[in-house]
């Protein structure tokens, strides 16, 4: 990389927060894990609601319309 400075300013222009990435990089790899694994379980139960409640939908027919 020739320029890491203007690399970081084009990241921050982005909207790239540099500090929370610092921030998480400075964590233990086991406690990024640990955030990584409990993030996916709630994404994992925001689906399965979705899937239940999409399930519980009627379908509307062209004729119903």
């Amino acid at each position: 990389m020739e320029n890491p400075e203007k690399a970081l300013e084009e990241a921050r222009q982005a909207g790239i927060d540099l500090d929370l990435l610092d921030s998480n990089l400075a964590l233990p790899v086991k406690e990024r894990w640990r955030q990584h694994d409990g993030a996916l379980a709630f994404i994992l139960k925001l689906e399965e609601a979705k899937r239940k409640h999409d399930a519980g939908l009627q379908s509307v027919t062209r004729e119903a319309r």
